[in-house]
């Protein structure tokens, strides 16, 4: 099996929604379980034997360098830290990293805030079976808002935290964009951003009009977003209760 020869971490962001906590620190370095968001994703990504993980610096840059440098000092060849700036978009901070992206090969995008555990061999295998340049990973997240169902106007029932595969209809059929995409390194090298647009909405529109996009759903395994203080609160939550009911060997997949 082919492997991902280059991982692109995006750890960059201000974490905004997490109110002073995210002013503190970065937000790949929160706890879950006593250990930073990061250091999950990147033992997976070690798992995998990715070739090289490259980390477009932004908010409290330092201080992510700081704690893989001290915490990965076995793999620190590994490691190739870009420092991007502050207030930089995506898009941009993609742009200042392909000098390091490789000539041939997989690149995996990833984000800095959501824990996973899903096999990411069975989303290579989807990747390369599909021959499409891009491959998008979905899942089924919980929505936590209350929705009121409305007929003729009035209002016939109220659900809160909903999955996703709620709204599903005959019609259409809708996956959540996990964050999580193998494409092709050349691709991406070449491909050239408008600043003005969200790099995702404008890549995968373009790629999805030239039926260039693969979609892989997650249906085994942990991807956990963390993008408020529910969300962390619920991450702890969750995996106090995961390491817990290991030991009886009942509980498998979040």
């Amino acid at each position: 099996m082919s492997k991902i020869n280059s991982a692109v971490l995006f750890c960059g962001g201000k974490g905004s929604r997490l109110g002073a906590i995210g002013k503190r620190k970065n937000k790949s370095l929160l706890l879950v379980n006593n250990k930073p968001i990061i250091y999950y994703i990147i033992t997976q990504l070690l798992k995998s034997r990715v070739t090289n993980i490259i980390l477009p610096l932004g908010y409290k840059g330092d201080d992510v360098k700081k704690y893989i440098q001290k915490k990965f000092v076995r793999n620190i060849s590994k490691f190739i830290f870009v420092k991007t700036g502050i207030n930089t978009e995506i898009s941009d901070r993609i742009t200042k990293i392909k000098k390091y992206l490789p000539p041939k090969g997989l690149t995996f995008l990833l984000n800095g805030d959501t824990i996973f555990d899903f096999n990411l061999n069975d989303f290579i295998k989807s990747h390369f079976k599909s021959k499409k340049k891009i491959s998008l990973a979905t899942f089924t997240p919980k929505i936590d808002l209350g929705f009121i169902k409305m007929k003729n106007n009035k209002p016939v029932k109220f659900k809160k935290s909903i999955f996703i595969s709620d709204f599903q209809t005959k019609g259409s059929k809708y996956l959540a964009y996990s964050g999580f995409i193998i494409l092709d390194s050349q691709y991406l090298k070449k491909f050239k951003f408008n600043p003005k647009w969200d790099f995702e909405h404008e890549m995968y529109n373009k790629s999805i009009k030239s039926r260039d996009v693969n979609i892989f759903e997650i249906k085994k395994g942990t991807c956990f977003p963390i993008d408020n203080i529910k969300n962390l609160n619920y991450a702890n939550i969750l995996s106090i209760l995961k390491n817990w009911l290991s030991h009886f060997f009942i509980y498998k997949n979040y």
